[in-house]
């Protein structure tokens, strides 16, 4: 396994911000399966990132997302279009505890507020995210990689 990198504080700001959140793997044949995560928090102390991902509407990308398995996490802030994507590898994957599902809740209405806030209905976005049967995965991040439309898009972030 690759060695891990630091998440520094505004790496941290940025992922527990208001943004939204697609997680990738390699299903089988390599082809790519994606979820939308329902929240994800920076364990600066641990050195990793984790994300809420909805089992129930994410069965194959669920079942790909197991221990060992690569990953890249998009985040975007749609206030602004700022992206970054954090590529590593999942550490664990675990059933969601009562806190995690309180974290996912604040998720979606944050979410739900913020996207409505820019002139999207409400109706439209709720079938976006999900807090049903939550996982919760550890990545543990390797490089971020500035995803901004822009002349610095595909930059790893120093």
């Amino acid at each position: 396994m690759l060695a891990g990198m630091e998440i520094d504080a505004a790496l941290a700001d940025f992922i527990d911000g208001p943004v939204m959140i697609v997680a990738a793997v390699a299903g089988p044949g390599g082809m790519p399966e994606i979820a939308r995560a329902a929240g994800a928090t920076a364990d600066r102390a641990a050195g990793r990132l984790d994300l809420l991902v909805s089992g129930w509407a994410w069965p194959d990308a669920a079942a790909t997302m197991v221990p060992g398995a690569r990953m890249a996490v998009t985040l975007a802030r749609p206030a602004d279009y700022v992206s970054l994507q954090i590529k590593g590898v999942i550490d664990t994957t675990l059933p969601a505890t009562a806190d995690d599902a309180a974290r996912a809740g604040r998720y979606v209405a944050v979410m739900t507020a913020a996207l409505s806030d820019l002139g999207l209905d409400p109706f439209l976005i709720k079938p976006w995210f999900s807090d049903r049967d939550l996982l919760r995965l550890s990545l543990r991040p390797q490089a971020v990689f500035v995803q901004t439309p822009g002349p610095q898009a595909g930059q790893a972030l120093a």
